[in-house]
């Protein structure tokens, strides 16, 4: 659910304004709406009362966001330059953040999982405590789901079951990112895995709840991401997995390995794949194709099979072997 924060300052009805323009293009700027927030509440401290921005309120912000971490300033004046642009198209007088004091954070490195770590992290899963509950079953299910769909991990603990259609071999994602829907499809062996799972859910279950997919270990409440999350790291740490990567392996990473898995055994059977790439986007969620890239990364069998492609298609221009 989209959530917007309470604004209260002499600017609180450009900022009402600014989320539903953006919301209404698709985002769904619940982030950037909090971030709001605080200036707006900064501004309220201040006891700015002008309907427009000026450069003495706007230099006074970025000032005291000098102590904030540099991915945390970053967003928070980001969010308030494009603000003060929004503001500037109404009113040529309101001034107008030019330059961000702060270089744009770096990407978080990406970590593809092998198909031997996920055959550890199952197996783990399998003996996660208390033994006896649902929570082995709902963990090894839901981290074999991420890498076998490349869902976002909020929109698989938002699963209900009924949202699986086992006949037709679909999962539907009712409210993905930006509030899209779509229909993901299952293979064989992810249907049957969810299967044994529903079943062992239901004798396991003492919940009412019967919407839920993935529940807790009492079986009483949806699975809730801060508790997934902090599981999650401790299967990483215990399998050893990603031991010398400059970062943790993460949830979101298991999304990383399936994009560049459809990739891979797209080369592998010889298809076009620049012509995959939006059926890839729209398994993804993704509003374009370019955020599908960012995704996409190089590994070495990646590499080789591009060298392979270049080869015959170099030589076949050229008639011969070179």
């Amino acid at each position: 659910m989209m959530m917007t924060p309470t604004f209260r300052s002499s600017l609180a009805q450009s900022m009402n304004d600014l989320v539903a323009f953006k919301r209404m293009e698709g985002f769904d700027y619940t982030a950037q709406a909090r971030i709001l927030g605080l200036f707006d509440a900064f501004l309220c401290n201040q006891g700015y009362c002008q309907s427009t921005l000026n450069q003495q309120i706007v230099d006074t912000y970025i000032a005291q966001t000098a102590n904030l971490g540099k991915n945390g300033r970053y967003n928070r004046l980001s969010t308030v330059r494009v603000f003060s642009r929004y503001l500037h198209q109404f009113d040529p007088t309101s001034y107008v953040m030019r330059e961000i004091p702060v270089k744009c954070p770096t990407q978080p490195r990406w970590y593809l999982y092998s198909p031997e770590d996920i055959a550890v992290l199952l197996k783990y899963a399998k003996i996660l405590e208390p033994a006896g509950s649902l929570r082995p079953h709902s963990y090894y299910t839901l981290v074999g789901l991420l890498y076998a769909t490349g869902l976002r991990i909020e929109e698989a603990l938002a699963l209900n079951i009924a949202d699986l259609d086992m006949n037709q071999g679909l999962l539907f994602v009712r409210n993905g990112k930006f509030g899209k829907e779509r229909y993901v499809p299952l293979h064989s062996t992810t249907i049957d895995a969810i299967n044994r799972y529903i079943l062992r859910r239901k004798v396991t279950s003492s919940s009412d709840d019967e919407s839920s997919l993935f529940l807790n270990s009492s079986g009483t409440q949806r699975l809730k991401y801060a508790g997934v999350s902090k599981t999650f790291r401790q299967m990483i740490r215990h399998c050893k997995i990603g031991r010398g990567a400059q970062k943790q392996p993460r949830l979101h990473d298991l999304r990383h390995t399936y994009a560049c898995n459809c990739v891979l055994r797209w080369y592998e059977e010889g298809v076009d794949v620049n012509s995959k790439l939006p059926i890839l986007a729209t398994a993804l969620g993704h509003v374009d194709i370019n955020k599908t890239q960012v995704y996409l990364h190089a590994s070495a069998r990646l590499f080789q099979y591009a060298a392979q492609r270049f080869y015959g298609t170099f030589t076949a221009c050229c008639g011969k072997a070179v």
